[in-house]
């Protein structure tokens, strides 16, 4: 049978729907955000008005949009490989007025021009695993977050432990085409495991100065037509060479495989689909 493989690190990937990507995460990445600066850890690394943040792997700017609500005036890097992330992250900060953002297009596996322990805080969410060609990438991520952190700096680091959508999409990959492997995230299994991001930090150079919590997120939107609409989003990515008729039948077909998951939840006011993710905090 037939097997697609799908490379989350695509930074042409990331630059194409850039614009829309939000949309796409229906909340998820930014719910997970949301927990990791607002844990105690976090918080017993207070941003003040000396302090240097990275917003590393920025994408459209979800982090720096979280601490420009409480600190507006502190410095922030956006920092990117994919020039479309970048191109959305500068709409937002014009849009919003941020204050002391500076954006730069660079791979976070190394990141070239910058200077060692130049950073108060560095937060990477979901960006330590660029890619899936190189098994070795989120060590080199890893080292180049512990070079650029300064003495006393923090460290901020998410990775997902369930995406729990991804059943519905195969799901509704093999009732649209039952006789081909649907797609894959291909990525190593350890990779989601908390005990894994841990490693990576302490062999990294943090050592001892480690600690990976299990968090919940959401992947929400205000109705179930809306949250397949915003998976159909990256269609092109899922569902790569379907026939225009098999496209027309998805969104029923994923309406269906979605009320389904057991992380698929209605309330009063939204529908969404549980998330989990690691956070590991580091710092020198």
């Amino acid at each position: 049978m037939a097997s697609a493989t799908t490379s989350l690190g695509s930074s042409s990937f990331h630059s194409t729907h850039s614009n829309n990507y939000d949309k796409m995460a229906s909340n998820s990445t930014f719910s997970i955000a949301k927990l990791a600066l607002s844990d105690p850890i976090f918080a017993s690394f207070p941003i003040t008005s000396s302090s240097y943040v990275l917003d590393n792997a920025c994408g459209t700017g979800i982090v720096t949009s979280l601490i420009k609500i409480e600190h507006p005036n502190v410095r922030v890097l956006g920092a990117d490989l994919a020039p479309g992330m970048i191109d959305t992250f500068k709409a937002k900060a014009q849009k919003e007025e941020w204050k002391n953002v500076e954006t730069k297009v660079i791979d976070s596996k190394k990141l070239e021009g910058v200077e060692d322990a130049v950073f108060s805080h560095v937060i990477t969410n979901f960006g330590f695993t660029p890619g899936t060609e190189d098994k070795s990438g989120p060590y080199q991520v890893a080292k180049e977050i512990w070079r650029v952190t300064g003495e006393r700096g923090v460290v901020v680091v998410t990775t997902w432990a369930e995406r729990n959508f991804t059943d519905a999409l195969e799901a509704a990959a093999l009732r649209i085409r039952p006789r081909e492997t649907p797609f894959s995230w291909d990525l190593p299994e350890e990779w989601g495991r908390g005990s894994w991001l841990m490693k990576q930090l302490e062999d990294a150079g943090f050592g001892n100065r480690v600690t990976v919590k299990r968090v919940e997120g959401r992947m929400e939107a205000r109705s179930l037509d809306e949250l397949v609409g915003n998976l159909m989003g990256a269609k092109d990515m899922f569902y790569k060479g379907y026939s225009d008729e098999e496209v027309e039948r998805l969104p029923e077909v994923l309406k269906e495989e979605v009320k389904k998951l057991e992380s698929y939840d209605e309330r009063e006011d939204s529908v969404g689909i549980k998330m989990v993710a690691w956070v590991g905090f580091a710092w020198k």
